[in-house]
């Protein structure tokens, strides 16, 4: 698969988004118990470790990796150059934010906050680069909605399993912010399978008007992998069920099984989405 560098940097850098955006949470959440910073910075760096490992297999795709200066030139005008630029920015507030972790043992307050909302602006640079092109199954608002999705549900994956909230002294600041993620989670399914109907309309819509992407054949393949897209949506709502349940009683079992269906479930569908030949 020649998108194979991309579906590994794309779900990274959002996987990474997502972990930062939960960090920001859990640091408010436990910003007056001392003994509760020190538990974010697995979390830092491994959204950090990610996020990195996402530019550099994103290189991969430019065929000669150093051509990826040269798509800097035109930010005024290139989503692509935008998404460079706020990629960039976004791991460099995270990485100073890690690093003042390490020596100083907690962060700085704002930058965190910081480096979420340049993640996001790059997770919806990263949804434009897609969304405004001629292939057929990416040109719609669905674009956005797996791609903030997966910020959202990579994220709520990453507090269950991360250690953030772990003392006692906090044991209800972090029940709060698992419910919030599994009110996240159940929610962004949810929204995905509302806008599948109006996808499916536009995609309908856009064969019968004869559109053609050569070399590309996005239509084609979106009929060959419906029995996979309907495997791949089972597995999110049952992930994302078994997530919500066990979130809210407490089941580690059920927030295992789902946390992998969950992740199963983003990496189908993103290998959908990339197949388009």
């Amino acid at each position: 698969m020649h998108e194979l560098p991309l579906l590994i940097f794309t779900l990274l850098v959002q996987g990474s988004v997502g972990m930062t955006l939960f960090l920001t949470l859990s640091a408010r959440a436990g910003s007056r118990v001392p003994e509760v910073r020190p538990q974010l910075l697995p979390g830092m760096l491994n959204a950090c470790v990610a996020g990195g490992l996402g530019l550099m297999v994103s290189t991969l795709h430019l065929g000669y990796p150093l051509n990826a200066f040269n798509a800097l030139r035109h930010v005024a005008s290139s989503w692509l150059s935008r998404e460079i630029v706020f990629a960039s920015l976004y791991l460099a507030a995270l990485g100073l934010c890690t690093l003042v972790m390490l020596v100083r043992k907690q962060p700085i307050p704002l930058l965190l906050p910081v480096a979420a909302v340049l993640g996001l602006i790059d997770v919806w640079c990263m949804s434009a680069i897609y969304a405004y092109t001629s292939v057929i199954t990416w040109s719609h608002f669905n674009t956005w909605l797996m791609f903030y999705g997966a910020v959202g549900l990579l994220g709520a994956v990453a507090l269950a399993w991360l250690p953030m909230l772990k003392a006692r002294s906090v044991a209800r600041e972090r029940q709060s912010v698992m419910r919030f993620a599994a009110a996240m989670v159940v929610a962004i399914v949810a929204i995905r399978l509302l806008a599948q109907p109006d996808y499916m309309a536009y995609l309908a819509s856009a064969s019968l008007s004869g559109a053609v992407t050569l070399p590309h054949q996005p239509m084609a393949i979106f009929t060959q992998l419906s029995g996979l897209r309907l495997f791949s949506w089972t597995l999110s709502v049952l992930g994302a069920l078994l997530f919500a349940v066990s979130a809210w009683r407490q089941g580690k079992l059920g927030l295992m099984v789902g946390s992998l269906l969950l992740v199963l479930a983003e990496v189908l569908f993103r290998f959908m989405f990339f197949c388009i030949n």
